[in-house]
């Protein structure tokens, strides 16, 4: 015979259920409740995995050892150091000017980015003359010859200086009529998806040059 207890018969736990299962899980089996704890524990190895692998990848992918397998990597890099220290004179210069909050008028902002403009002229004429006096034009490599990488840079920088000059133009010649959407800062549409200066900072940051980024102040 089975001896009963006050709170039913003997082995049943709280709530009634024999061997200590608990009445609101179904069917209460020990394989049952591991179950989704070991998809758990799967899930969490695996994010952590993930969290790990992404580091290594984004460690490695800008790492020199990485960068000297990219075919827009310069091999020049007596060029990329002084590139960077002009630029930075550049940024410089152009942080120093006036901002266009700055401005009293349309006329006076115009004349702000142009003296900026000026700044960003003189780089790329130093950025020119250096380039024909050190880099190859020719490279034993697979990649385009440091020359050529540098001059579709500059390139892409001078159309940057013609859209600063139409920038400044639009803003001399607006009137109280003219919408604030004609006067923004705009980029000659030269690539698809993105811009020509996202082009132009994407090297200059795989080169180990972010002075050489484009400047922000329009």
């Amino acid at each position: 015979m089975t001896a009963n207890g006050p709170d039913g018969p003997a082995g049943a736990g709280p709530d009634g259920d024999a061997g200590g299962r608990a009445s609101g899980e179904p069917g209460g089996d020990a394989g049952t409740r591991r179950g989704p704890v070991r998809w758990r524990r799967l899930g969490r190895w695996l994010g952590g995995l993930f969290v790990v692998g992404s580091f290594v990848f984004w460690a490695w992918a800008f790492s020199p050892w990485a960068r000297t397998e990219n075919p827009a990597r310069l091999d020049n890099r007596d060029f990329v150091a002084w590139a960077d220290q002009r630029c930075e004179e550049a940024q410089s210069a152009i942080a120093a000017l006036p901002t266009a909050r700055q401005a009293a008028s349309r006329e006076e902002r115009a004349e702000q980015v142009d003296r900026a403009t000026e700044e960003v002229e003189s780089l790329v004429e130093d950025l020119r003359t250096r380039a024909r006096a050190s880099l190859a034009t020719a490279t034993e490599g697979d990649g385009p010859p440091d020359a050529d990488l540098v001059g579709d840079w500059l390139a892409d920088w001078e159309v940057y200086v013609s859209d600063r000059r139409s920038h400044s133009d639009r803003l001399r010649t607006a009137d109280e009529d003219t919408p604030d959407r004609e006067l923004r800062f705009l980029l000659v549409d030269m690539t698809e998806g993105s811009t020509y200066t996202e082009r132009m900072d994407g090297f200059s940051r795989l080169n180990n040059m972010d002075n050489c980024q484009v400047p922000g102040d329009v």
